[in-house]
C-alpha cells in the first residue's frame, strides 16, 4: 500500500475526528447526560440518543462530502470492499476504536447501508 493513500488517511480521519468533537462540544449538554441516561436502546431515551449519534455520523459524511443518508463507518467499510486504499487504512482505525469501545468486530464491514447510494 502507498504512503500516499496512508497519510491522506490520516488526514482524513482526523477531519472526521475534528468535527466530531466540534459536533460533540456542541451538543454535550444535552446528548451526554441523555447518553448515560439511556445506555440501553430499548429504552425511549436510549433509542433518542441513539438517533442524536447517527444524526451527527450523517452530517459529519455529508459535510465530507458524502451521502447525508449514510454514516462515515458505512461509506469506509463500502469504499475498502471497493478497493480503496486509502478506505482500508480508515477502516482499520475506525474498526479498532470500535472494538475497543463496544468490543464489535468488523464495524464498518457491518455498517454498510447495501440499498443506500454510496459516493465516491
Amino acid at each position: 500500500m502507498s504512503w500516499k493513500a496512508f497519510l491522506k488517511s490520516k488526514l482524513l480521519l482526523l477531519s472526521v475526528a475534528v468535527t466530531w468533537l466540534l459536533l460533540i462540544v456542541l451538543m454535550s449538554p444535552l446528548q451526554i447526560p441523555l447518553t448515560l441516561l439511556g445506555k440501553s436502546k430499548a429504552t425511549s431515551i436510549g433509542r433518542y440518543t441513539y438517533g442524536l449519534w447517527i444524526g451527527q455520523d450523517q452530517l459529519v459524511n455529508a459535510i465530507h462530502a458524502g451521502n447525508p443518508d449514510i454514516t462515515v463507518s458505512s461509506r469506509v467499510g463500502y469504499m475498502a470492499e471497493q478497493g480503496s486504499t486509502t478506505a482500508q487504512y480508515m477502516e482499520v482505525v475506525i474498526d479498532w476504536v470500535f472494538y475497543k469501545a463496544t468490543k464489535q468486530e468488523n464495524h464498518c464491514k457491518q455498517s454498510i447501508e447495501r440499498d443506500e447510494e454510496h459516493y465516491i
